[in-house]
Formats: structure tokens, sequence, C-alpha cells
């Protein structure tokens, strides 16, 4: 029988932190998705959650947003804030989990635009519409277990089931969705 547990906060800094460390996840380049959605918005308030090293929320902060990047790593946070000194433009940063965020951010805070990537936050899904101001959007990209990577032995525990993420927001109007090989796109906008 194989010791199943789940991960905890410090786990998962740990791992993220190893992973920066180690020359992961550090791509500079924003996703497409984020680009042909967020190119012509006006700028607002974006929180960009599970972040790490800041890809998308540089792009945001260079475009006009006052954005927020909020990841647990504390090295994928370093990167991000090394790449908007070097860039002259403001991040907040926030060194959390995106449970912690969503909870301390629904308590005040509405954002124009929340972004995820590559993050399966299911348990927090209910707490993102409150946090969208009027017309907000939330454009969220991650895997389904119809990747891949899952018939290689990666955990179906980070994905979602196919067709998961087009209901996940009911109180939300979707705009765009998209699954084509194991990969999820959805944006969406508050009413």
């Amino acid at each position: 029988m194989t010791d199943v547990r789940p991960f905890t906060v410090i786990d998962d800094r740990e791992r993220w932190n190893a992973k920066f460390l180690g020359g992961e996840a550090q791509s500079a380049e924003p996703d497409p998705l984020l680009l042909e959605v967020c190119a012509n918005l006006t700028p607002g308030r974006a929180l960009d959650l599970a972040g790490g090293a800041g890809r998308h929320a540089l792009w945001l902060a260079q475009h006009g947003w006052q954005t927020v990047l909020s990841d647990i790593s504390d090295e994928g946070l370093a990167i991000a804030a090394k790449r908007a000194e070097d860039a002259g433009v403001a991040l907040t940063l926030r060194r959390e989990p995106a449970a912690a965020t969503l909870t301390g951010a629904s308590n005040s805070e509405r954002f124009e635009l929340i972004v995820v990537f590559w993050c399966l936050l299911r348990d927090q899904f209910p707490a993102f519409p409150a946090l969208l101001s009027p017309g907000g959007l939330l454009v969220y990209k991650t895997y389904t277990t119809e990747h891949v990577r899952y018939s290689e032995g990666h955990s179906q525990q980070t994905a979602l089931h196919p067709g998961e993420l087009r209901a996940a927001f009911p109180g939300l109007s979707t705009i765009l969705y998209r699954e084509t090989n194991g990969i999820a796109e959805l944006v969406a906008r508050s009413g």
C-alpha cells in the first residue's frame, strides 16, 4: 500500500522553491491566452494567482495594470521582483498559498482581472466570483486528465476532469471556452 498524504504549505513551498532554484518554470513569455484576451483591455487592478516567477504579472504591469502577484514560492517571487525592477514596473507581491490570497482579498479587494495558469485551485473556485469587480474577467488555463502527462504517471489530483472548468463558475458568464489536447481554457465575466 502506498502512503498518500496531502501536500502541506511547507511541502508545496519547498517543492516550488526547488523547482525555481533548479531553473524550472522560469519562462518570461506570457501565455498566448493572456495576450489574446488582455491585449486590448483597459487596465485596472489585476491578480495573478499562483503566478510563480511573474511572467503574466510582469506583462500586465508593463501594460498599465496595477498587479498583485501571489505565489507560495520565495524563489519564484524573488525572480519576479528582480524582473519587475529591471523592467521599471511595480508589482505587489504576496508570498502565500492561493487560498490565503483569496480569503484575505475577499473581505476588501476587487479586481478587474484575475488570471490563473497551470494551477488547479478547485477548492477555491467558489471564492473567485466575489473577487471580481462588476464586468471583471477571470482567465483560467490548466490541464485536464486527458493531457498526455497524466498517462505518463503524473497525479490526476492536479488536473481537471474534462468539461469541469466550463461548469466551475456558474455565477460568471462564459466568454470563451476551449478544451483541446487535455488543456482547458476559460474566460468568464462577472455580472
